[in-house]
């Protein structure tokens, strides 16, 4: 009896355990959800708070019948001895967590008045019409001076074109004597050859790369700016004088009665017409000189065949049957997914044996599943 009590004693206390574990669970959970109207009880452990929830937790509801099968049925007790009395002053611990309120600079902003240009249109009387004078690029020519030396005296030699009469006498004839008939010289163009050794040499410029080193000190500064805040010291708000506006004078047009020339229609009188002779070209009848009698020719006319469309009739037969297939609608078979139940092993710790009167005895184990066997009462 002592091994049975304490086992009892252990199960107990684990699910007790269990049972305060997922109350604050819960708690934290409807914490965070929405605020639920119906009361929880503690896993109807039997102290009226409700049966919202049955997860298989069964302590206090009826006595041991048979073995244990599924969930923990642990009610009465071992040969009658009735529920298991948890007491009637039950305490929960709330623990809140408050933090500490740390001070804080807080900026606020002061608004102060700031002068703001505002521009406003400013007419100025301008003559119309005005000349409007455009420069216009011109190239001029600057002469340049350059100094130049130059011997002082220096001899200037002018040259003087006077006329001088050359006498010429007059023209006579001169006859050459050509031989008849005369030699001409032809030029025939003989090759040369020039000897030129082969092979021979070839100068072609390749360009390479050259390396010119550069001189760099190792290691080289390298100035790098980084920004950091600088905090400018402004001074309260203080009035600032802004003067009122002042009067402007606005000159305003004034619509002056511009005289503008209408084109109207003005009739000028005009002589009567005055006949005046035009010579005009008439035909005459002009006189061909032709030989008599002499061919016409007459076009005659051919007849040209144009084919004309004409109706023609095709002898047909008599309409004969024809098979046509028609498609009939059959049944196809299509999987249909379905759920399968797959039994999931469980695993069973080891089972105690022996009788205990004539309560039977108890065979099986704790199942992971909590909630899918029979309880006390015989329901499952």
């Amino acid at each position: 009896m002592s091994t049975i009590m304490k086992y009892s004693l252990v199960v107990t206390i684990l699910v007790l355990f269990a049972v305060a574990t997922f109350a604050e669970a819960e708690e934290k959970k409807s914490a965070t959800t929405d605020k639920k109207q119906t009361k929880r009880g503690l896993l109807s452990l039997g102290y009226g708070y409700g049966s919202d929830i049955d997860h298989g937790y069964l302590v206090g509801q009826g006595g041991y019948h048979g073995g244990y099968d599924g969930g923990i049925g642990l009610g009465g007790g071992y040969g009658g001895y009735g529920a298991i009395d948890l007491g009637s002053n039950i305490q929960k611990t709330i623990t809140i967590t408050k933090g500490i309120p740390i001070p804080y600079p807080v900026e606020k902003h002061i608004p102060y008045p700031v002068t703001k240009h505002v521009p406003y249109p400013v007419k100025v009387a301008v003559p119309a019409p005005y000349p409007v004078e455009k420069p216009v690029a011109v190239p001029v020519k600057v002469p340049v001076k350059v100094p130049y030396p130059v011997p002082q005296p220096y001899p200037v030699e002018k040259i003087v074109h006077v006329p001088y009469k050359v006498y010429v006498d007059k023209p006579y004839p001169v006859k050459v004597l050509v031989p008849q008939p005369y030699p001409v010289t032809k030029h025939v163009h003989v090759p040369v050859k020039v000897p030129v050794p082969a092979p021979y040499p070839v100068e072609k410029p390749v360009p390479y790369p050259v390396k010119v080193p550069v001189h760099v000190p190792q290691p080289y500064p390298v100035v790098k700016n980084i920004p950091y805040p600088v905090k400018v010291p402004v001074d309260r708000p203080y009035p600032v004088h802004v003067p009122q506006p002042y009067p402007v004078h606005v000159e305003k047009r004034i619509p002056v009665p511009v005289e503008k020339p209408v084109p109207y229609p003005v009739k000028v009188p005009v002589d009567r017409p005055v006949p005046y002779p035009v010579e005009k070209p008439y035909p005459l009848p002009v006189k061909v000189p032709y030989p008599a009698p002499y061919p016409v020719v007459k076009t005659v006319g051919v007849p040209v065949y144009k084919p004309v469309a004409v109706p023609v009739k095709i002898p047909v037969d008599r309409p004969y049957p024809v098979t046509v297939e028609k498609h009939v609608p059959y049944a196809v078979e299509k999987p249909v997914p379905y759920p399968v139940k797959v039994a999931v092993p469980v695993a069973v710790k080891e089972s105690y044996g022996g009788g205990y009167g004539d309560y039977g005895s108890y065979e099986g184990g704790i199942q992971e599943s909590y909630g899918h066997g029979y309880d006390s009462y015989g329901h499952k």
